[in-house]
């Protein structure tokens, strides 16, 4: 077995896009624009590399890759098509299996969310307890000014390329060689 990170620093260009590009939704600039910073010596210097990436982005291109993120339990989940990790994340807290009154909720939620700031609201759910705090959050967060949710929205993704990356190229993560 070898280590996913010395893969990762030791693979062509293409491939390692295609091995980074998972770790940022449905995002592949990012990718892109941060493999050839390699090598990294941590999964934590990648996953600040990828950050950095995205926070030298203007606002315009980090509001179009808010864009592009499901909302929770939306038409993505209903339909099967989110990223494995998304569904992963989203499954975690039941958000695929809702109970109809709680899925109710959410959509208003996403609805409501989406009018205010022009985007779907985005949360590290890997950090989330359970359904009664999604939601705590959820609604705190919409009383957010534009500036102060674009800045916690920016931390969500930061935290979760942070977990992503610790999944895929941390310590205990191995790649296996065929």
């Amino acid at each position: 077995m070898t280590h996913a990170l010395d893969v990762l620093n030791s693979a062509s260009r293409q491939t390692a896009i295609a091995m980074v590009t998972p770790l940022v939704e449905l995002s592949g600039w990012v990718g892109e624009a941060t493999v050839d910073a390699r090598p990294f010596e941590t999964d934590a210097a990648l996953a600040e590399a990828l950050v950095e990436t995205i926070l030298k982005a203007d606002v315009a291109r980090r509001i179009a890759m808010f864009k592009v993120h499901p909302e929770l339990a939306g038409r993505e989940a209903l339909e099967g098509s989110m990223t494995p990790a998304s569904q992963s994340e989203q499954g975690r807290l039941g958000l695929l299996n809702l109970a109809a009154d709680d899925l109710a909720r959410l959509s208003r939620l996403n609805a409501a969310y989406r009018a205010r700031f022009g985007y779907p609201f985005i949360i590290a759910l890997h950090k989330v307890e359970d359904l009664h705090t999604l939601f705590e959050t959820f609604e705190q967060r919409l009383c957010a000014t534009a500036v102060e949710e674009h800045i916690r929205t920016l931390a969500e993704i930061a935290s979760v390329i942070c977990a992503r990356t610790a999944k895929v190229f941390g310590p205990d993560a191995a790649f296996a060689e065929t």
